[in-house]
């Protein structure tokens, strides 16, 4: 999907790894993200992979580990430290 798309836009429960390694697949392609956050009742929008990590952090380091178990290695590398 996000080599495809030009953007996304994601509904999100706060706890959805495989929404959130989506959100991160269009962060890596440095394609806009916005994302209704159903948990907060906010919207955010992620423009490349550090917003998406500053987005992960308010979710949780249960939520981050389960994304990282769905991401590929290329996808682990592109995280930053």
């Amino acid at each position: 999907m996000a080599r495809r798309a030009d953007f996304g836009m994601m509904v999100w429960d706060g706890a959805s790894p495989e929404t959130a390694v989506n959100m991160l697949r269009l962060a890596i392609a440095n394609k806009r993200c916005v994302i209704y956050d159903l948990a907060k009742g906010s919207m955010a929008t992620t423009y490349n992979v550090r917003d998406w990590c500053a987005m992960l952090h308010h979710a949780g380091l249960d939520i981050r580990r389960q994304a990282e178990a769905r991401m590929t290695a290329d996808e682990r590398l592109a995280l930053p430290g």
